[in-house]
């Protein structure tokens, strides 16, 4: 199974879903599953970055920084499974064009909080997720959350299509069967769960 993980990263407004999301990521690596991931940003990858990313996701050895959007696009075909990370910035619309065009492979949205406001850019950005997170909420095929009682105080939830499955995280912790399994192992076992209900088409 080869999964590539597009977590936003522009300047400092994503600094905690970028840290979930590589701890995520390292976490699936430490149970197998070919992972790649690449940053949604503007200019280059800080090295404050780079050593934050080291620290969420030890296992993670090729993370290089922010790519061209245009080859990761084009680089989606050679992956079975694509993890956008919400809310983001840029791309939308070569992701919604993408999934047109490739809607068998399976594309998964984890939402984590809604865009704070705390100056001009965020409103920016908060508008730039209230245009496309219906969208993306609408073509995935699994949309997972860290938290079933957050997920319905966040604003975004509300364009969540009522017949559109979601997966909360936290659920897993109360299970007997994940007891044994640290957190980050238990999330990402979880995770696996659901790429591989996708792929055999189950969910």
């Amino acid at each position: 199974m080869r999964v590539i993980h597009i977590i936003p990263s522009a300047f400092e407004y994503f600094n905690d879903i970028r840290a979930q999301a590589f701890t995520l990521v390292d976490g699936l690596c430490t149970l197998g599953v070919e992972t790649e991931a690449f940053t949604l940003q503007y200019g280059s990858t800080t090295r404050s970055a780079k050593e934050a990313v080291r620290s969420n996701a030890p296992s993670v050895h090729t993370y290089q920084g922010s790519a061209d959007m245009r080859g990761v696009i084009q680089a989606l075909e050679d992956f079975d499974l694509v993890h956008l990370h919400c809310p983001f910035l840029g791309a939308g619309r070569q992701l919604l064009a993408w999934k047109k065009n490739n809607p068998t492979v399976p594309l998964v949205v984890t939402y984590y909080r809604d865009v704070a406001f705390s100056d001009v850019f965020s409103l920016f950005i908060k508008l730039y997720n209230a245009y496309f997170l219906p969208k993306m909420f609408s073509i995935a095929d699994a949309l997972i959350c860290d938290n079933g009682y957050e997920l319905a105080q966040l604003s975004g939830s509300k364009y969540i299509p009522a017949q559109k499955q979601v997966v909360c995280l936290d659920e897993i912790m109360l299970a007997k069967e994940w007891g044994k399994l640290d957190k980050k192992q238990a999330v990402a076992a979880k995770v696996v769960l659901v790429y591989n209900n996708l792929l055999n088409h189950e969910l």
